[in-house]
């Protein structure tokens, strides 16, 4: 598959190679040892591409893990004789359900004289499914109901305190460093996390602690294999790390199915994560941020490894590498490396840029979040609707390289939330209509697969409009707030269970905000990444509401190529 975008301004001028030692920005460096060579193709296919695949094994196996099976209250007294169905008939009263039909009462019983109570010897649970899960195993259920949900809800928390502080670390201590941090946490404490679910309030306090790791142990490799790469390049690496994480999330529910109890599941789909340390003999630093730290030598080491594996090292002397450097460093302000996130809301334009990423991303990671809880809830196999609101996304990658590169990064947001916010008021209305199931279900796909073009997108937006020094920091704050939103996504799919049309209308209502917001972000397509804070300050300045790329890239060049 190739991508074509605009290209960039060459080096060369007149086919003449410059001859003096001239170095705007990094791009230049990576012109001349290759930004699309065999390096970033190792680094991608065979290090983010296999990372990527296994980190929603460990991420998301809480879902199936926390799941609540349909149950009823245990009555003692029924005989082999005695189906099941009509000892509920005789000892269990019908309520309405959430979506208006009647059902057996999941937490009353009668008592000897045809009253209801509550239950007083346990429950029973449905095990089609599941042999046990969490909810079942403990009897997490009617008045403990929430802890589930109190679970989600503390990872979530987690994941706004861990973006905030490895998104910051990631610009101190480097991409790499807090990359193996976030992994300990989430792979090891997962695992942790298994043998201790007995004491409740322990296992919500592992949940935070592992929620801390992500998104950050996905963004920060992601941005080292953005920042060794050229513009033509980064999209596909973005591309193609989602797809390899939508066959991981896909693999799940075939794995829940398989191991049909919690903590098998658990033991299964964390374990192998352990494997992953071994990718610290590979995975660089980004020189990206080496040289915003001022990190010359080591940035050197590792431009010159790129070079080798590249078969570039010829056309890169040390002398030349070094005087590159050295400009680059000159080049950036010294007071610049005083930042935080305090920086971000330093101009007017830097703070609007920071403001519509934030929201754009928040609703994008609410909707996406919800739509992934919901999908247990959906009527049909819960396996298989899992599978199909994950295999979904392998085409929403695909398009979401292609769309960023063709229609600009700002309206291909603009449309896909547009497409969202219909779909979901589609499922709202067929929710209510149980003959309008498969209305429901194929809005929910269709929506599945906006959202996910979407939060894609804004991946890329968030890498490309903020500077270097902030570039994680920037993404981090971001990620932060949207995980901050998300922690109201549990108990926003808790509401399905009062009315299944509510979970749908609050997802409509985040596409529009998402929207919204979109429509008001410069354009990043094909632009040098910016460098400074001046430059990120200046970033879509004179750009016009209704163009679909800055006038700047239809003056410039020539069309480029890259090839996976």
């Amino acid at each position: 598959m190739s991508i074509r975008s605009i290209g960039r301004t060459r080096i060369e001028q007149g086919g003449k190679k410059l001859k003096e030692t001239k170095c705007d920005d990094f791009d230049d460096i990576l012109e001349i040892i290759g930004s699309q060579g065999k390096f970033q193709k190792i680094l991608l296919y065979g290090v983010l591409a296999p990372l990527t695949a296994a980190e929603p094994l460990f991420i998301l196996n809480i879902i199936f893990m926390l799941f609540e099976p349909d149950h009823w209250c245990h009555v003692p007294g029924r005989d082999n004789l005695t189906d099941v169905e009509t000892w509920k008939n005789l000892t269990i009263p019908m309520e309405v359900g959430p979506d208006g039909n009647s059902r057996y009462s999941q937490c009353l019983m009668y008592n000897s004289s045809g009253s209801s109570m509550q239950c007083q010897h346990g429950w029973e649970y449905d095990r089609t499914d599941y042999l046990e899960t969490l909810p079942s195993f403990y009897n997490w259920v009617c008045d403990k109901s929430n802890f589930a949900t109190d679970a989600l809800t503390l990872a979530a928390a987690g994941n706004a305190i861990g973006c905030l502080f490895f998104g910051h670390a990631a610009d101190k201590m480097g991409r790499r460093y807090v990359f193996f941090i976030t992994l300990i946490l989430n792979v090891i404490v997962r695992i942790i996390s298994l043998f201790v679910a007995q004491s409740f309030n322990t296992f919500l306090a592992l949940q935070f602690v592992i929620g801390t790791a992500f998104p950050v142990m996905y963004i920060a490799p992601c941005m080292i294999g953005a920042e060794i790469s050229d513009k033509e390049y980064r999209a596909w690496i973005y591309s193609c790390t989602w797809m390899t994480w939508v066959f991981g999330m896909a693999s799940l529910p075939l794995l829940a199915w398989l191991t049909r109890t919690w903590f098998f599941m658990g033991l299964v789909t964390s374990v192998p994560g352990i494997l992953i340390f071994l990718y610290w003999f590979w995975v660089p630093e980004s020189p990206r941020w080496l040289i915003s730290r001022g990190r010359i030598q080591e940035a050197a080491v590792v431009i010159r490894r790129i070079a080798k594996v590249n078969g570039t090292s010829d056309k890169l002397s040390d002398q030349k590498l070094d005087s590159m450097l050295k400009t680059l460093v000159i080049q950036q302000d010294q007071c610049d490396r005083n930042v935080g996130v305090w920086t971000l809301f330093s101009s007017w334009r830097l703070a609007k840029n920071t403001i519509l990423v934030t929201i754009a991303w928040a609703m994008n990671n609410l909707i996406y979040y919800g739509i992934t809880l919901n999908a247990t809830n959906l009527s049909g196999n819960q396996f298989v609707n899992f599978f199909i609101l994950a295999i979904i996304e392998v085409p929403s990658g695909y398009f979401g390289g292609v769309l960023a590169d063709k229609m600009g990064r700002r309206w291909t947001q603009v449309v896909f939330f547009m497409l969202c916010l219909v779909t979901c008021i589609l499922a709202a209305i067929g929710s209510v209509h149980s003959h309008l199931h498969m209305l429901v279900i194929i809005s929910i796909v269709i929506a599945k697969f906006a959202v996910t073009l979407t939060f894609l997108v804004v991946y890329m937006q968030a890498a490309e409009i903020f500077p270097t020094q902030l570039r994680t920091t920037g993404s981090g704050f971001a990620s932060t707030v949207a995980c901050a939103t998300s922690i109201v996504a549990p108990y926003m799919i808790y509401l399905g269970k009062l009315n299944v049309s509510l979970p749908y209308m609050f997802l409509a209502v985040m596409s529009l905000a998402g929207m919204i917001s979109s429509a008001f972000l410069p354009e990043t397509l094909d632009q040098n990444l910016p460098e400074t804070i001046e430059e990120a300050v200046k970033f879509g300045e004179g750009e016009k509401f209704w163009s679909f790329c800055p006038h700047s890239h239809k003056k410039e060049n020539k069309e480029a190529k890259f090839t996976p």
